[in-house]
């Protein structure tokens, strides 16, 4: 007997290892979710952390240049450069490599249909198409079409734009005929709003405009990566603030101006800094620079290294002596100058009269631009002039569309 009960015991396991294995393979299982892509590489850098976001922007080329090759279409020319910014809150920096292509496309083209051919080839690599939109290349009115990344790094909201396609129906070597201003109670006006940076609450406020806005971000503040980065989600441009010196001293705020006591190499790299420092950029404008604007060595080093990275230049006129606009005419860039400060007060109905006045001027002119700062006195003007404007016959548009 006891030798039967120990057979029938194996008899037992066996049958039961059976059914495990048949229900294993037979019976209803837990799916397996994809981990997460990791688009960047962690780096160790002194006493911060490089987030490299390289080997990423380097698959979304290939794709880009895939997607091209599939709609039977390939670069004019190509700008490559090495892109880092700070991280915002912890110690360390983000670093990914970015390129700008000049794309002429038959005059039948649709941009949607250049899109397109991106989207299939984007979808392995982490990459999307951020947006389009109207834009300038080096005197061609083109469609830009921008191509990155959309992460979360360390909880934070992260857009980094690795393509950037100009889209043209001509080729570089057209002239171009100059534009004549709107007639007969119509205009353009551009708002650029300056500042962005220290404050997240007004980011938000302009973001949810649904008119275009330019969101000109300081470089190196708190919130200056979730700034351009909300205003890129949202459909907005975004400029560089760049700080510069200011005539009085006791008015300078910024640490990291551009002086008139900087030598040539320092500025150009104090620039260039800057420049990498606010993702998506197409374009800068001084913040303050009532004295650096004034002095053509130090403008001459400033635009030196805009017209490297293809951005335009916005002189606020903080100084009527102020030779930037000049100069960077002079220097073959991009360039426009403001109309108006909207808010040296912060009572809405002073700004929104001030929104009045440059209704009328953009009337009388056919085209002006336009600075106030992130406030939100300045946003519930702006947002609820929107319709007083628009009546007036005046359109919004973004600043890039106004340089000349």
């Amino acid at each position: 007997m006891p030798k039967k009960s120990g057979r029938g015991k194996w008899i037992l396991l066996l049958l039961i290892v059976v059914g495990a294995v048949l229900y294993y393979n037979t019976g209803d299982k837990p799916k397996e979710t994809a981990a997460p892509q990791q688009l960047y590489k962690l780096e160790k850098a002194g006493a911060g952390t490089t987030a490299d976001y390289t080997a990423t922007a380097r698959r979304i080329h290939a794709a880009v240049d895939s997607g091209l090759l599939g709609a039977k279409l390939s670069a004019q020319s190509v700008q490559e450069t090495n892109r880092e910014t700070p991280r915002q809150k912890v110690e360390g920096s983000i670093r990914w490599h970015a390129r700008q292509l000049l794309v002429s496309v038959p005059p039948d083209t649709k941009v949607e249909a250049v899109q397109q051919a991106l989207q299939g080839p984007l979808k392995s690599t982490g990459g999307e198409v951020l947006s389009s939109q109207p834009d300038n290349y080096q005197g061609l009115p083109v469609v830009r079409i921008d191509v990155g990344v959309r992460d979360s790094l360390a909880g934070d909201p992260l857009t980094l734009i690795t393509d950037r396609i100009y889209v043209t129906t001509r080729k570089k070597s057209e002239a171009l005929l100059p534009v004549k201003p709107p007639t007969g109670g119509s205009g353009r006006l551009a708002i650029v709003i300056d500042d962005f940076g220290y404050s997240s609450e007004p980011i938000g406020a302009f973001a949810a405009i649904s008119r275009p806005i330019t969101f000109s971000v300081f470089p190196y503040r708190p919130y200056s990566n979730e700034a351009a980065s909300r205003a890129l989600s949202s459909g907005h441009q975004v400029m560089l603030h760049l700080p510069m010196e200011a005539l009085s001293a006791a008015e300078q705020a910024e640490p990291t101006s551009i002086t008139v006591a900087m030598a040539d190499p320092d500025i150009q790299q104090a620039v260039n800094k800057a420049v990498q420092a606010v993702p998506g950029i197409i374009g800068v404008n001084n913040h303050q620079g009532s004295k650096a604007t004034a002095d053509r060595r130090v403008m001459r080093d400033v635009l030196t290294i805009l017209k490297a990275n293809n951005l335009f230049f916005v002189d606020s006129r903080t100084n009527s002596q102020s030779v930037a606009a000049e100069m960077s005419q002079q220097m073959g860039l991009r360039t426009g100058e403001n109309d108006l400060f909207i808010d040296n007060s912060a009572d809405v109905e002073a700004i929104k009269n001030q929104l009045r006045t440059a209704t009328h001027l953009a009337i009388q002119h056919g085209s002006i631009t336009v600075i106030g700062h992130a406030r939100m006195s300045t946003a519930t003007a702006v947002r609820e002039m929107i319709p007083e404007i628009e009546a007036a016959g005046v359109k919004l548009v973004f600043e890039s569309e106004l340089v000349r």
